[in-house]
């Protein structure tokens, strides 16, 4: 019997790394550099529900699309074929580019990342968008040799799905061009380096995906609100603890003082005690009332929550106290100094979004030239072909602008009267001009030379 015990106890130790050894090998979501997938599906687990439930981390995120967005984000082109296909696209019913600007734009700023699939029309070449969440792409395929140039997004479906049991592959937007030699790493079997280039590639859906906040050497981005997360949740937690002390100070406890022997006859006599705004006369000699309620300094607890509102601001999206709504202990000019930083990073925020958009109607252009249902004329475009209408970040700067302008315009006129006009100077001086309006990159034609500011 002692025997068997010892052969029942014994335990076989099994090296890691090796099959059997019971461990679950998490894998990162990109490159060897990038966050395991469960931290990262975590943080965009966390970051929606701190969107739905919290009021200052959705005022965040409704801060910077309000500045990115503004009143909308338009698409043109010099070339009249591409501006027309920019037109259908904008306002595709399937698409509604107009509508979903700050869709995108809170959906970027929320989990970091945005997966745009395009799914083409093989009768009018027409593609149509939809945006996948970040948190279903577990795993983003890079080529070897450039983790730059991504290949394939896996898209993990819910179990149970009989036409998907092992998930979705999407392929990069990129990959439909039959250039991608060799192995792909991570990327699943019959890829674009064996389907040729053909209209059934160019027909298949494909993926674009963006990405802020990522490091190099990193594929996936991260949320603008990992940082401030701990920090939101503290401060809800702190502004509870406060209404739980201030609604403990409308709370009371009487105490009634009596004769030793009227103690029975009393305890039964206010057993249910008196109703507020009851008026009691008693004897002074024999009962005696006395209230009893906390002291609560709730003065003192302000710089707190001040500090922990400051750990949020300063981990937001380029924002100040001042954009929360609080201006008490704020002035004129501290406010200006604040608008500085977040004017500069909606100003970034704003032209990374709209290169995004421009590459989305770029990539459906290309791939509607390449079927052949654009014109016969038509050409390839690059992103330099589109210009991006943005909105103003602070309009209020319009007006400083002009200033800036008139006198930069009035100087020159007064270097003019001293030593006169020439090509040179004018071509300086409509530059400058320009530069101090705010329109550095405005091109202007004067029927003999292109002057670019």
């Amino acid at each position: 019997m002692d025997r068997v015990r010892a052969w029942l106890a014994e335990v076989v130790a099994v090296p890691p790394g090796v099959e059997g050894d019971g461990l679950v090998v998490v894998g990162t979501a990109g490159t060897g550099l990038d966050k395991s997938w469960d931290v990262l599906y975590q943080e965009f687990t966390d970051a929606r529900e701190a969107w739905r439930r919290n009021p200052l981390v959705r005022r965040l995120v409704q801060i910077v699309t309000a500045y990115v967005v503004g009143d909308g984000i338009s698409l043109s082109a010099a070339d009249p074929v591409l501006h027309d296909f920019l037109r259908r696209f904008w306002s595709d019913p399937q698409n509604r580019m107009a509508l979903r600007q700050a869709e995108w734009c809170d959906e970027l700023t929320r989990s970091g990342e945005l997966f745009i699939t395009l799914h083409t029309n093989p009768v009018d070449g027409m593609s149509y968008v939809r945006p996948l969440p970040a948190s279903s792409i577990d795993r983003v395929a890079v080529d070897p040799g450039d983790y730059e140039r991504e290949v394939s997004y896996h898209e993990a479906v819910p179990a149970g799905d009989p036409d998907w049991p092992a998930g979705r592959v999407w392929w990069a937007a990129g990959s439909d061009e039959g250039a991608i030699d060799g192995p792909l790493a991570g990327a699943p079997e019959g890829g674009p380096q064996a389907a040729g280039n053909d209209a059934a590639l160019l027909l298949r859906p494909v993926c674009l995906h963006f990405a802020i906040n990522r490091p190099v050497g990193c594929v996936r981005g991260e949320s603008d609100l990992v940082a401030i997360l701990p920090w939101a949740a503290r401060y809800s937690r702190w502004l509870e603890d406060r209404l739980r002390l201030n609604a403990a100070v409308r709370a009371f406890l009487w105490i009634v003082r009596v004769p030793e022997k009227q103690i029975p006859l009393k305890r039964e006599q206010y057993r249910t005690p008196p109703e507020p705004g009851t008026v009691m006369v008693v004897d002074r000699q024999t009962e005696e009332w006395q209230a009893v309620a906390p002291s609560l300094h709730a003065h003192d607890a302000a710089a707190d929550g001040r500090a922990i509102r400051w750990m949020v601001a300063a981990g937001g999206p380029g924002i100040g106290l001042t954009d929360l709504g609080e201006a008490e202990t704020s002035t004129l000019a501290t406010a200006r100094a604040m608008a500085e930083m977040r004017v500069r990073f909606m100003q970034a925020r704003q032209a990374y979004f709209g290169n995004l958009l421009a590459t989305v109607a770029l990539t459906a252009y290309n791939r509607a030239v390449r079927l052949g249902k654009v014109a016969a004329a038509a050409q390839e475009r690059c992103i330099d072909d589109i210009e991006v209408h943005l909105p103003d970040v602070s309009p209020g700067d319009n007006l400083e602008l002009a200033r800036s302008a008139e006198a930069a315009a009035q100087a020159f006129g007064h270097l003019a009267k001293l030593r006169g006009t020439s090509e040179e100077l004018r071509e300086l001086a409509l530059r400058t001009v320009l530069r101090f309006a705010g329109e550095g990159r405005l091109k202007m034609e004067d029927g003999r030379r292109k002057i670019t500011g």
